[in-house]
């Protein structure tokens, strides 16, 4: 979800998943048997909710799932990213946060991995219409084919075959995006970005540039409420990044839905839909009539669900419409950045 460059934490590895594109698209597809929806929240794959039953509120934590023989140390980095968000956005779900991953020169057993697999696919299949036969392959493939390739992926899946749905978090090999010079580890990053997702999928749907920019803007806003590191600098770089969208004719206006997005649009996934989405939420919130951050959570994406994103955007950033919208982004986006940056200021919990 980043390049291989030291980026923050949000997204390491976006130049590996955009190569990777069609591979994982055709594996969604394959997943499909299984209703996966939001296959893979990278900016390679949306997380993006097909239509359909939502996430509810719910009083169970999330279930932790650690591959046998890889560090405890990643499940608490993950869990700690989880658990802030699920503390400020609240409890929904149910959840499972599945968890693997192989350090440098670990030796997974074979029953090791075959009881992993197992524990998943009971999960999976407990409550639906298919099968453990139909499970394990695929499972196999989704988890320790990335593994053993040695690539790193955090994403949320969506579940609906299942009664009731349930939202998965997976992360797999989080130990390669760990450097001990980062003020927040980047594995806290990514549990704060997914479970971000499991709160926005538990209202109506919303565009690409809303989900991703609004889980970017949480990885930047709740370490700094909670002081953990500034807010300014990780906001920088997003502009930074969305300065490298080079024709001035595409905006966040192109990026509502990345499968309809056409090829010269879906190439700004990233700069697009996570880097510039973060500061059209930080816009959204400065526009809005108290300012408050808690208000997306209080306020906004309830409407949402009542009134359909457009009508919910338009109300809250008190605009006539998505376009007013988009105009007034655009032309703050052409401000000088320490003018930018200042609007961060201006925000309050």
């Amino acid at each position: 979800m980043t390049d291989h460059g030291k980026g923050r934490g949000g997204h390491r590895l976006g130049k590996v998943r955009l190569r990777a594109r069609s591979a994982q698209a055709l594996f969604c597809l394959a997943l499909g048997m299984f209703a996966l929806f939001g296959c893979q929240n990278s900016p390679s794959i949306p997380a993006e909710r097909a239509d359909g039953e939502i996430l509810v509120p719910t009083e169970e934590a999330p279930t932790y799932h650690l591959l046998e023989g890889y560090g405890q140390r990643w499940l608490e980095h993950v869990r700690k990213g989880v658990e802030t968000a699920r503390t400020y956005w609240g409890s929904y779900g149910p959840t499972h946060v599945w968890i693997v991953g192989r350090e440098d020169g670990a030796v997974i057993a074979p029953e090791t991995r075959r009881a992993f697999l197992m524990e998943y696919c009971r999960c999976r299949t407990s409550t639906s219409e298919r099968s453990l036969s139909e499970c394990l392959p695929h499972a196999q493939a989704r988890f320790f084919g990335v593994m053993d390739r040695g690539e790193s992926e955090a994403y949320l899946s969506y579940v609906n075959d299942t009664k009731p749905p349930m939202a998965e978090l997976v992360f797999i090999n989080v130990h390669k995006w760990f450097f001990e010079r980062d003020p927040v580890p980047d594995p806290v990053l990514r549990g704060i970005h997914e479970y971000t997702h499991v709160f926005q999928k538990s209202f109506g749907a919303t565009p690409t540039w809303m989900m991703e920019g609004g889980a970017v803007f949480a990885e930047a806003w709740l370490p700094f409420i909670h002081g953990w590191r500034g807010m300014e600098r990780a906001m920088e770089r997003c502009r930074e990044s969305a300065a490298r969208v080079s024709d001035p004719d595409i905006t966040i206006a192109d990026m509502e839905d990345i499968d309809a997005a056409p090829a010269h649009v879906s190439k700004y996934y990233r700069e697009l839909a996570y880097d510039t989405g973060a500061w059209a939420i930080g816009f959204m919130i400065h526009e809005s009539a108290t300012r408050r951050v808690s208000s997306l959570r209080d306020e906004f994406y309830p409407s949402v669900t009542d009134l359909g994103w457009e009508t919910a955007l338009s109300k809250y950033v008190r605009m006539k419409d998505k376009a007013a919208f988009y105009a007034a982004f655009g032309a703050f986006m052409k401000r000088p950045l320490r003018q930018q940056l200042d609007l961060l200021k201006r925000l309050k919990e």
